[in-house]
């Protein structure tokens, strides 16, 4: 329900203070004027004035629920006994007792919620209050008394008002600081017709001192900040006393009129204003004539002193965005980093794939091709590629350590149980030969000469038999290493596998197990079925921890990005089994990027480097398998996207 405004202001002194209901999101921003008392409440008091009564009708307010009074240069509230309290930064004021409202307070009636702003008034330095609240836009009251205005002043009223409106309605849908001073520059002259330059101030972090960032004269004519003359009198005035200044004319000023800054710039008509925020001095904005000695009054101050509070708030709202935004890059990485220490062959991987995968798609907003080009990404959506490519692995955290890091197609310790096991068949076939001569010696079938001729014969048998042994082991070590691409297993591993030898006391005994013959007959890479199963299974993994951060709008699609970068064009990837208009642009991105680096990177123990040609020739040919995007591919071989740093 939207709050009934009949609050005007009336000749009873000047605007202290604004009201602007933020209670729901469908409510458009609007202000409303204080003077020196407003009783807040559900119904309207026939006893009260207009100027002195707000009425909010919602049940959950009383139908008088508190008041806010003016005592000196500050300002009071006090609950009215209130059914469901009055609250400020959540504490509940006890009905009947005065509680000072200072800068940010947030006033809460029941469901109804306002914040407390407080400016300076010029000269006096005596403070003004803004209480926000939103309300229907059609209720609201002006803040100029216009009763005794002529048809000129009303319009220029009317006008004067729409461009604070267009402040308010843009600061508000900005979302970065050079949008943000570009339309502020675009309006000041809308608000102050009088004005013929304007410039502002940022400084550019806490502990640095304010910079010129805009200026700009009447006509569009904008002048480089850098070589612009600037007042540091009212600028150290302004800054250094957190003062708001008005001076109608500067050179009769005894303030300002005898500073040489002051006087070689010819100003006569100045308005300068801080943007504070809370104890931050963010910066500030001045609005100066040289033709005009009377061209801004109290009323023109007033107006540039909410727009440097709406500019204050949004400027810290900006850097607020930068923080949590590097802090969210500073996460990223650590975490990246620290999957990829778990496999230090791979390191760098991930921030390798981010860098290409960025080159590639900053590279389509160049095509020639416009069906390419008509995908062209934003900046937040290059965002959302880079940290798609950067966590696109960080499933691999749940994948066995020993997995992860198999070099060759049989585990370093199932090759030493093999080959523990031929030199025991090498035993068994020593210890047989030898004992079967013992036993013939002892039963006399042998005589001297008969038993080395044996001797011998056995020798070159078991000479013979361990070259074969050696042979056998040395085409398991060939077997054993890992191919980038698929190939028959090598030649005698059927007869290794079909080769039984006779234990000493046990049984017979097989040289090659079923699973070590399965290992050694892959044809590509090093990983059993089952271990590539468990390797597979990073990108759902990856998926299921991405889905439970929760990313911004500009962000939300990062999991499914990263979720689908092993899917295929034909279908026949995984995990999901997408096909072709199924796999978004930025996922074929990261698809390629992720290929090339995989066949380019260092040499690690189950690959050797692949030459970038040769890496290119190899992801052609999965293009023209039907397997990935190949305009998108030449895209990426044209603009070289392997080479060149991000540009964004």
């Amino acid at each position: 329900m939207e709050p009934n405004a009949s609050f005007a202001p009336t000749s009873g002194g000047p605007v202290r203070a604004y009201l602007e209901w933020m209670g729901t999101a469908s409510s458009k921003p609007a202000v409303f004027p204080l003077h020196d008392e407003v009783v807040l409440g559900r119904n309207a008091q026939d006893a009260l004035a207009s100027d002195k009564y707000m009425c909010i009708p919602e049940q959950t307010v009383s139908r008088r629920h508190a008041r806010i009074r003016r005592r000196g240069a500050s300002y009071f509230v006090e609950d009215l006994h209130s059914s469901n309290g009055t609250f400020v930064s959540g504490e509940r004021l006890s009905p009947g007792t005065w509680h000072e409202l200072t800068e940010g307070d947030e006033l809460r009636l029941a469901s109804g919620r306002l914040v407390f702003h407080s400016l300076l008034v010029p000269e006096r330095g005596a403070a003004q209050a803004v209480i926000t609240r939103s309300v229907d836009a059609t209720q609201f009251a002006p803040i100029v008394d216009t009763r005794n205005a002529d048809r000129d002043e009303l319009e220029n009223t009317v006008h004067r008002l729409h461009a604070m409106a267009q402040v308010g309605i843009a600061l508000g849908a900005v979302t970065d600081q050079d949008t943000l001073i570009e339309k502020l520059m675009n309006f000041i002259f809308d608000l102050f017709p009088a004005a013929e330059r304007a410039f502002i101030m940022l400084r550019p972090s806490e502990r640095d001192p304010p910079q010129p960032v805009a200026a700009r004269r009447r006509g569009g004519a904008a002048e480089d900040p850098t070589q612009m003359r600037i007042s540091r009198t009212i600028v150290d005035e302004v800054l250094g006393r957190k003062r708001a200044i008005l001076s109608v004319d500067t050179l009769a000023d005894r303030h300002f009129g005898a500073h040489e800054s002051i006087v070689a710039q010819a100003i006569l008509s100045v308005m300068c204003v801080p943007l504070i925020l809370g104890d931050d001095v963010l910066g500030l904005i001045q609005v100066d004539t040289s033709s005009d000695r009377n061209a801004f009054q109290d009323a023109d101050l007033e107006i540039l002193s909410g727009v440097c509070a709406e500019t204050a708030v949004a400027l810290k709202n900006f850097q607020l965005y930068s923080d949590i935004k590097g802090l969210l890059d500073g996460f990223v990485c650590a975490s990246v980093q620290a999957i990829e220490e778990r496999d230090p062959v791979t390191a760098g991987h991930s921030f390798r794939v981010a860098g290409y995968a960025e080159n590639l798609a900053l590279a389509l907003g160049r095509t020639d091709d416009p069906a390419l080009r008509r995908h062209a990404f934003t900046q937040a959506q290059l965002r959302e590629i880079r940290y798609a490519a950067l966590l696109h692995d960080f499933g691999k955290v749940g994948v066995r350590e020993h997995v992860l890091r198999k070099e060759k197609k049989l585990h370093h310790a199932d090759m030493r149980l093999l080959e523990q096991r031929f030199r025991y068949a090498r035993a068994c076939l020593e210890r047989q030969a030898w004992r079967n001569l013992t036993e013939r010696q002892l039963r006399g079938e042998l005589d001297a000469d008969a038993l080395r001729r044996e001797r011998d014969r056995i020798e070159a048998q078991l000479a013979d038999e361990g070259a074969r042994l050696d042979d056998f082991l040395d085409t398991i070590v060939r077997a054993n290493e890992p191919a980038v691409s698929h190939g028959p297993p090598p030649a005698g591993l059927d007869a290794i596998h079909d080769h039984v030898c006779e234990g000493i006391d046990d049984p017979a005994f097989k040289l090659l197990g079923d699973e070590e013959y399965a290992a050694l007959s892959i044809g590509k890479g090093c990983l059993t079925p089952d271990e590539r199963r468990q390797i597979e299974a990073h990108v759902a993994d990856s998926y299921s921890f991405l889905i439970l951060i929760p990313w911004t709008r500009e962000l939300a699609g990062v999991p499914a990005i990263a979720h689908g970068h092993h899917e295929k064009l034909d279908g026949s990837g995984y995990p999901m089994g997408l096909s072709g208009a199924q796999i978004s642009v930025q996922t074929r991105i990261l698809t390629i990027s992720d290929i090339y680096d995989a066949l380019t990177a260092r040499d690690r123990p189950y690959k050797q480097a692949i030459p970038a040609e040769r890496a290119l020739d190899l992801i052609a040919e999965e293009c023209r398998a039907g397997h990935v995007d190949e305009n998108l591919f030449n895209v990426f071989v044209e603009s070289k996207a392997w080479q060149a740093r991000p540009s964004a």
